[in-house]
């Protein structure tokens, strides 16, 4: 009489993952009469690992093997990203402008913390430095906060492109940024000397064609959002735009990410589920249009062009 376990498995066996008796066609009728089966998992998956270990691994031991052309195929929830690699990890973007002070804010006092409390491990963050900026016939940009503004999003675009390690330009554009808090903005070169940076790949870059290029592969993506962008800082977690409640994602990060939760979302979920229900925005944004009072006198109206400074 068949085992207890056994009978569970020719239960269930129906129900698992894409099942079916393949019809007799070549090799003895014994193989013609095996069941498919397939199971679609991802390795840290707790559910998964567990079904393996306490219940696949099972038709091993009782010899179910055998009735069964068992397929595995370990990819779950994972997604392809724009550069054609698999990727686990939750697609995080943040689209800014390097003077708006709410973004600055955004960056140092709260983006900064992926890097500190373990959720960089389970992040994949874009940084897109072009905001609210304005493209006019020639190729012209120009800047909400004014013409340093327009360099900095070149400088910070151009420390990305050098620099394509994510701990090593975040910490740059973190030390610009932090500097643009302080209203110290154009102190920006001495970052290069605190964080022992070659300055030459960026100065070369945004003084060039090449930085202009990159600002117009930022500007359209900025212009490609949807929905389109109202104000900045926009944040985007998993496709999904944070609007006003931009401030906790950190919160949206955790519900997304499909493994075991880092320790740092402890707590967080329940705090995402309750700021869903609030009605009332309360961070502050840079909305797309007019001039913020952190731009100098000097600075604002103008237009900017790569090279010209």
């Amino acid at each position: 009489m068949a085992g207890p376990r056994r009978l569970l498995l020719l239960l269930l066996l129906p129900l698992l993952v894409l099942l079916g008796a393949h019809p007799p066609q070549c090799g003895s009728a014994e193989e013609g009469t095996k069941v498919s089966l397939e199971l679609y998992y991802e390795s840290l998956c707790p559910y998964c690992s567990r079904f393996i270990v306490n219940r696949l691994a099972g038709i091993f031991e009782d010899g179910l093997i055998d009735a069964v052309h068992l397929r595995l195929v370990p990819y779950g929830n994972a997604h392809v990203a724009s550069n054609s690699k698999i990727s686990c990890q939750v697609a995080v973007a943040l689209y800014y402008e390097s003077l708006c002070p709410y973004s600055a804010r955004f960056v140092v006092n709260h983006l900064a913390k992926v890097f500190a409390d373990g959720l960089r491990e389970v992040v994949d963050l874009t940084l897109v430095p072009y905001g609210n900026a304005r493209i006019h016939p020639g190729g012209e940009i120009s800047c909400q906060h004014g013409p340093y503004e327009c360099l900095l999003n070149t400088v910070e675009a151009c420390a990305i492109d050098a620099w394509p390690d994510l701990d090593v330009h975040f910490s740059f554009i973190y030390c610009v940024e932090d500097l643009v808090v302080k209203r110290q903005y154009k102190d920006w070169e001495s970052c290069f000397e605190k964080l022992g940076l070659d300055a030459k790949p960026v100065t070369e870059c945004y003084k060039s064609e090449h930085g202009h290029k990159l600002e117009l592969k930022y500007a359209n993506q900025t212009d490609a959002l949807e929905p389109p962008h109202r104000y900045v800082p926009w944040v985007v977690v998993d496709g999904q735009p944070l609007l006003e409640d931009y401030e906790n994602f950190e919160a949206y990060i955790c519900k997304a990410y499909k493994g075991t939760p880092p320790k740092a979302c402890e707590g967080l979920e329940r705090l995402q589920m309750a700021l869903e229900t609030a009605a009332e925005a309360r961070n502050g944004v840079s909305y797309n249009s007019g001039v913020s009072k952190l731009a100098t006198a000097e600075d604002e109206g103008g237009e900017h062009k790569v090279g010209e400074y």
